[in-house]
């Protein structure tokens, strides 16, 4: 081994180093000790043919002038297709690509049948009629008024504001007994007296009689409930239906005829379709042991190479390389195999067989007391096993055991480190890995949540009722008032738990679906504290929001909300009650 090709071997050794980012190997190939420099061939023994394909078929296209021969060919079966000059084939150069030739003598004009010859055809749309019927309105010439309903417009009654009525109080005069202390006797005596009792009583409207509404007449469709079609006016009826002009052919009944594209003849020829089709096969032949190991490297592409030998013809014939018997009995298989490629409608037109040779080198040194080994094709170094490639391997064992341990934070920054590396073929096993650290990152965030839920909701739950147990000043209002929804006001404590606790949960399942492992956090009780704390957070949001709603007097919304809900519990319960019913019985 010359100074010269020691150079080369240590300068491509340090171009593949410098693609490490962490830079812990940058240009170690200066420190290697090289044991071995052999050098190494592969052979190649390949053969390319140009197959030619042809099918003869009629074609007819518009007539758009010129002059036509006269008609010498009228049918396809009087065409040889072989005897057709083509000027497509370039000897030596493959092509996958297909070409149309027209044969002589084919061409003649013909009457358009679609159109017969007027260049024109019926509109499919309308019939050759020119109109179609109203498509919005159907024919009818009016549409449903969108303003009203059934020619009645319904304003909400102004004097009971929709309600149908109001609470009217009154009083009366009721007669009561009350014990009194008689000072002379000493006795307790009954003293009766008119006291006033003040009710309320439902007073139906008389302007809505109850109803909440005031109807009247509609003022778009004068109380029909019907307006004219937009469209058709409805206007132009033919047989009692409404028409508009069709838009397919602008109302002139027919269209330019596609076949001959209005030029009423067509030219009607034979063409001749050549498909030409690239046919490669190849087999290569390595003087080393360790193929496993080059096979997958772009030594096509990299190595230097040679060409042994090299002959195009028309046809090859056999026993091409005699000088070797092993690549002139495989030139032998493929021409064979081509052979049967060529039939009534497939011809070889020429074939190219090629035997060259690649070179490389194979590359054994030591570095740091251990011995590895590599390929370099061309200026390219590409290593069996490296220092970067064992350093690569351990990071990723110290990271699987990180990960089995629990510590996924160590374990990212370990496969961060690998990645850094960029070693060919260990990326997908470090994406591998990382995703399954990333997904440990989100499990231990969203079990801060679920702590921190079920602690809110089993101590924090209580303490909100008993704060709006305490606070309810809508409740003693709306019974002084006799309102008849004072009922609901009652449940507000219950209503404010289950709110709460229905946000918190929702607050829970948006904060879960989040991705947590892109925060780079030292420690894993972070992630832990951190959603911890997006509950906390979530918890007093929701307690001073509800708070706020309750103090602006929006209580009644909360209430309702519960009502509706413990019916829908009470539906749900009968549905399940009836179906096991249902099912006893069967069984």
């Amino acid at each position: 081994m010359t100074s010269q090709e020691e150079q080369h071997i240590r300068n491509a050794v340090n171009a593949y180093a410098s693609t490490d980012d962490t830079e812990y190997f940058l240009n170690y190939g200066d420190d290697i000790e090289i044991t071995a420099y052999t050098p190494y061939e592969i052979d190649e023994c390949r053969l390319e043919s140009q197959l030619d394909s042809r099918s003869v078929v009629e074609h007819q296209q518009p007539y758009k002038g010129g002059s036509v021969g006269p008609l010498t060919v009228t049918l396809p079966s009087q065409v040889d297709r072989w005897a057709v000059e083509v000027s497509s084939l370039v000897r030596g150069r493959f092509q996958d690509v297909v070409h149309y030739y027209t044969v002589p003598g084919s061409e003649h004009t013909k009457t358009c049948f679609p159109c017969r010859g007027s260049g024109k055809v019926d509109c499919p749309t309308c019939g050759a009629q020119g109109f179609i019927i109203c498509p919005s309105c159907h024919g009818s010439g009016t549409w449903k008024c969108p303003s009203c309903s059934d020619g009645k417009v319904a304003k909400t009654c102004s004097s009971c504001s929709g309600k149908g009525g109001r609470y009217v109080q009154k009083s009366k005069q009721e007669q009561v007994s009350r014990p009194r202390l008689d000072y002379s006797s000493g006795k307790t005596v009954w003293q009766y007296e008119y006291v006033t009792k003040y009710y309320d009583v439902w007073e139906t409207c008389q302007s809505c009689n109850g109803r909440g509404e005031i109807f009247s007449t509609c003022g778009r469709c004068e109380g029909t409930g019907k307006v004219t079609c937009m469209r058709c006016h409805g206007q132009n009826r033919r047989n009692g239906r409404t028409t508009v002009t069709c838009e397919t052919c602008s109302g002139k009944k027919k269209l330019i005829c596609k076949t001959c594209e209005g030029n009423k003849t067509l030219l009607e020829s034979i063409r001749i379709i050549q498909e030409l089709e690239r046919r490669s096969n190849h087999q290569v032949y390595v003087h080393l042991d360790d193929w496993d190991e080059m096979k997958p490297l772009p030594w096509r592409k990299e190595c230097p190479s040679e060409i042994l030998f090299e002959e195009t013809k028309t046809e090859l014939p056999h026993n091409l390389y005699p000088s070797n018997d092993t690549y002139n009995d495989c030139l032998n298989r493929f021409l064979n195999s081509h052979a049967k490629l060529e039939t009534r409608h497939c011809h070889i037109r020429f074939q190219r067989a090629v035997i060259t040779r690649f070179h490389y080198h194979k590359v054994e040194y030591d570095y740091d007391g251990k011995s590895y080994t590599g390929y370099i094709l061309g200026d390219t170094f590409h290593p069996v096993n490296s220092p970067i490639i064992e350093y690569a391997d351990d990071l990723i064992e110290d990271a699987k055991s990180s990960l089995k341990h629990g510590s996924a934070v160590n374990a990212r920054r370990i496969l961060q480190e690998a990645q850094a590396l960029n070693v060919k073929g260990k990326s997908s096993t470090i994406q591998d890995l990382l995703l399954k650290v990333n997904t440990h990152l989100n499990v231990i965030t969203q079990l801060g949540l679920k702590i921190m839920f079920w602690i809110v909701a089993l101590f924090a739950t209580p303490f909100v009722f008993q704060y709006y147990d305490a606070f309810n000043p809508v409740l003693p209002y709306a019974k002084f008032v006799n309102s008849p929804d004072w009922f609901c006001y009652d449940i507000l404590p219950v209503a404010q738990c289950i709110l709460f606790l229905l946000l918190l949960r929702f607050s829970r399942f948006i904060s879960s679906e989040e991705d947590y492992s892109k925060l780079d956090y030292n420690h894993a009780l972070m992630y832990v504290g951190l959603g911890v704390g997006k509950i906390m957070l979530a918890a007093v949001v929701i307690f001073i929001v509800l708070a706020v709603v309750n103090y602006l007097g929006l209580s009644i919304v909360t209430s309702i909300a519960m009502w509706l809900i413990w019916w829908v519990v009470k539906i749900v319960f009968y549905i399940v009650a009836i179906i096991i019913a249902l099912i006893s019985k069967l069984f």
